[in-house]
């Protein structure tokens, strides 16, 4: 089969999956971490199938096949006459319980889509769409008072931030490379509180809603570097920084009155509606990667971060109450048998585990983070492309002082091809 034939074969085949995926994953209860409704929402989002394998290893990692928009220093690895496409998807199965309470489900998405290619041999690029936070959060109780009567009070969170990127890596010499990320953040955040009176016939149900719409740039700074050792194999160094940012916000504050017939609400009155701006305070962020690699054979790989969660406000005139810094620290690797050998032992192996302190604490009781995953990197015979599935096992959180533990299995599936598409043939 003709290259570009093979490579438009499996784009096909891969778009299948990724259409049938999500119908499937619609069928199952959505469920979302109560955390999220702190900061910017769930932050823990799936990177791809390959750094996720590896317990989020990344900093110090390159592949010619492959984005890996962790360190934007690692495009430098896009061979000069190669175009690479990336596109990954996960699904996750989530249980939160506490001391009294059980309930689980499943949510899915994508997880990332980039190409990368080069322009002339010391400039690689990268163009992508990467989510960045999500939110899905809401609670109920049911009071009765002498004063009110019977009534329900209920909170909602919903929303996320995705990123735009447009990523630029610089070989200045030989084993050295810089690189940026220039992203444009945008997402939207629904805030809502209710009053209900559903069994009163004669009282409105309340309720304040604020939305927040985002729409900012940012960009963050990477370094890689390996040296080689004298029996072939090579000693690699990553580094990335995030610098602190404010994201802009145009808000919506609304307050209306309504009432419930069955099942369907029917405003009353619009009480006010008030438009403003304000922003969001985003952390730092800097990463440590070291490598140890066998090329074609071995990577073993530990990363650290830390993020000044410390210094995020949602909005800022809002006080910062409950996060903390947080460091996370991520070891594994990947082994590849044989490359010259039979169809399995030419497949990628893939281990890792990683664990987080944190960045929310309640009562002196930090909301950890700990997980082990594994995957599996399957190639396409005859071609530079390779479908990669991961799967997870997460804990975070506690059941102490009334909080919420929760445990997720993750399985990712990734694909990414690399193709001659900047070769030109000499004879027909």
């Amino acid at each position: 089969m003709h290259n570009k034939t093979r490579f438009q074969y499996w784009i096909i085949i891969v778009a299948i999956i990724f259409v049938a995926l999500p119908n499937f994953s619609k069928a199952q209860t959505s469920i979302s971490s109560p955390y999220s409704r702190f900061g910017i929402g769930e932050t823990n989002v799936f990177n791809n199938s390959i750094n996720n394998a590896m317990g989020g290893v990344g900093y110090a990692y390159r592949r010619n096949n492959s984005i890996n928009y962790m360190n934007p220093a690692s495009y430098a690895g896009i061979d000069t006459t190669s175009f690479v496409f990336d596109v990954g998807y996960y699904t996750e199965w989530l249980t939160l319980s506490n001391n009294q309470y059980k309930s689980s489900g499943n949510k899915a998405g994508l997880s990332h889509l980039l190409v990368g290619f080069p322009i002339g041999n010391k400039f690689k690029f990268a163009l992508g769409l990467i989510p960045m936070s999500s939110v899905e959060f809401s609670t109920s109780e049911t009071i009765v008072d002498t004063v009110l009567g019977k009534h329900t009070k209920s909170y909602e969170s919903l929303g996320g931030l995705n990123k735009a990127l447009l990523g630029i890596s610089f070989a200045p010499i030989k084993n050295l490379s810089i690189g940026v990320n220039l992203e444009y953040v945008f997402g939207n955040y629904y805030k809502s509180s209710t009053i209900a009176f559903p069994d009163s016939t004669y009282m409105y149900s309340s309720r304040v809603e604020n939305n927040y719409h985002v729409n900012a740039f940012n960009f963050n700074l990477g370094l890689q570097y390996f040296q080689p050792l004298s029996n072939g194999d090579k000693i690699g160094i990553g580094v990335v920084y995030d610098l602190p940012s404010k994201f802009p916000t145009d808000n919506v504050l609304s307050r209306y009155t309504f009432t419930t017939s069955a099942g369907l609400e029917y405003m009353k009155d619009s009480i006010n509606e008030e438009n403003s701006s304000n922003s969001i305070e985003y952390p730092s962020t800097i990463g440590l990667g070291l490598s140890y690699e066998k090329p074609n054979k071995l990577f073993i790989g530990i990363d650290g971060r830390y993020m000044t969660w410390s210094d995020f406000k949602f909005q800022s005139d809002y006080k910062n109450t409950y996060f903390v810094n947080n460091l996370k620290v991520s070891l594994g690797g990947e082994w590849r048998p044989d490359i010259y050998g039979n169809y399995f032992q030419k497949s990628i192996y893939r281990f890792g585990v990683f664990y987080d302190n944190g960045m929310l604490e309640f009562n002196n009781n930090r909301i950890n983070e700990m997980g082990v995953s594994f995957g599996i990197g399957l190639p396409i015979k005859k071609s530079n492309t390779m479908i990669n599935i991961s799967f997870e096992y997460l804990n975070k959180g506690t059941k102490e002082n009334n909080l919420i533990e929760e445990d997720y299995f993750r399985i990712g599936l990734s694909f990414s091809a690399k193709d001659l598409w900047f070769f030109k043939r000499k004879y027909q």
